[in-house]
């Protein structure tokens, strides 16, 4: 099994327990718990098996009956779905372990290094409850320490010493693991944060995306050609590179809507923008200015490549066919360039004007205005 594979059969192990009308932060919760109760409990079969092997089966018996109960208290979460009897039930278990197991040990001497476990109560409460829960459950930490402390003596005497060398050996060990765990929990908290906000983030440029696109067609909407004439604007006033304009609008447009209807309408001009698109570099701009009347931006472009351009469009808009339908197209075009210190307004307002003399002139032809 591959470190990806292991990590997905964990991950679908921890959501289990989660429902769909759930919120994303009650997703994260009951993952974490999950993930925590559990390798909390495998860990505790280890070192039952570490505790009997080494001559300690009542010590060892303790981390067992925690990992049963521990595993039986999961499973019914996944029945149930009831989270919050799910967190105390664990929170409770991961208190009294260590000290249950401390106290088999003889004490603090024996067993103080178990006590890493322990700390993992308040600080699940403060993740999974708040402060105030957390702050109950550090009191109730520290009522068992003092007990701990005033019958160390107790302890002491009804237990066999654990030798120097297996002491440092499992402290080594039991922080080992108590910080892996805690790693582990951060990863997948870390995570799952990581693809929330992956996932935000996609949204928020979809719905950017859809505010700047025209549905219709597909290209850039009014709103996303004022943006970007304010960029390209800019980039003239800070480098002098030329900017041409083309507006352009289909001949006779509402004859089309009158005599074939709207739907073949929204045909026609989804063709024209497609056609116009086609004939574009990467680095020009086409948006739908209105109804059927369209705007390219053409960045570091004169007037005759511009008039170029339009012509080539004029001549492959003419050459638009539909299927069964009698049906062809002209447009009209204006053409200007932009000036230094022009603002929006008066550049659309000259290849507007441009277009229109066009119009006037006989339609199906590009007119430019400087």
């Amino acid at each position: 099994m591959t470190e990806g594979q292991s990590q997905g059969w964990l991950w679908r192990w921890a959501r289990i327990g989660v429902a769909e009308s759930d919120s994303k932060d009650i997703r994260l919760k009951k993952a974490v718990m999950t993930i925590v109760s559990t390798g909390i409990a495998i860990l505790a079969i280890f070192w039952s098996s570490l505790y009997i092997y080494s001559g300690y089966p009542l010590s060892g018996a303790i981390p067992l009956t925690y990992a049963v109960i521990s595993f039986s208290s999961i499973l019914h979460f996944f029945k149930t779905k009831r989270f919050g009897f799910f967190c105390s039930s664990q929170m409770l278990l991961i208190l009294l372990l260590p000290f249950l197991l401390m106290w088999s040990l003889g004490g603090f001497a024996n067993g103080s290094v178990v006590m890493i476990w322990a700390f993992f109560a308040p600080l699940a409460a403060v993740f999974f409850i708040d402060i105030k829960a957390a702050s109950r459950w550090m009191f109730a930490f520290l009522g068992l320490l003092i007990f701990s402390a005033l019958f160390d003596q107790t302890f002491a005497a009804h237990a066999r010493p654990m030798p120097t060398g297996l002491n440092i050996l499992y402290f080594l060990m039991n922080t080992g693991c108590g910080f892996s765990l805690i790693a582990l929990t951060l990863y997948y908290f870390v995570k799952d944060r990581e693809h929330a906000y992956e996932q935000l983030r996609q949204s928020e440029m979809q719905v950017h995306e859809l505010m700047l696109t025209d549905l219709l067609t597909g290209i850039a909407n009014r709103r996303h050609l004022d943006e970007r004439m304010a960029i390209e604007l800019a980039r003239l006033e800070r480098y002098g590179q030329s900017l041409a304009i083309i507006m352009t609008d289909i001949d006779f447009f509402k004859r089309v809507n009158d005599t074939h209807g709207h739907a073949v309408g929204d045909t026609v001009l989804k063709t024209f923008a497609a056609q116009l698109k086609n004939k574009i570099r990467t680095i020009d701009f086409l948006a739908r200015y209105g109804g059927e009347e369209f705007v390219l931006l053409l960045p570091n472009t004169g007037i005759d490549g511009a008039v170029t351009l339009a012509e080539r469009m004029r001549v492959a808009i003419k050459a638009i066919r539909f299927d069964h339908l009698d049906l062809t197209l002209s447009a009209s075009f204006g053409v200007t360039i932009a000036q230094s210190k022009e603002s929006m307004v008066e550049m659309l307002a000259r290849a507007d004007k441009a277009m229109y003399l066009s119009k006037t002139q006989g339609r199906d032809r590009v007119t430019t205005l400087v």
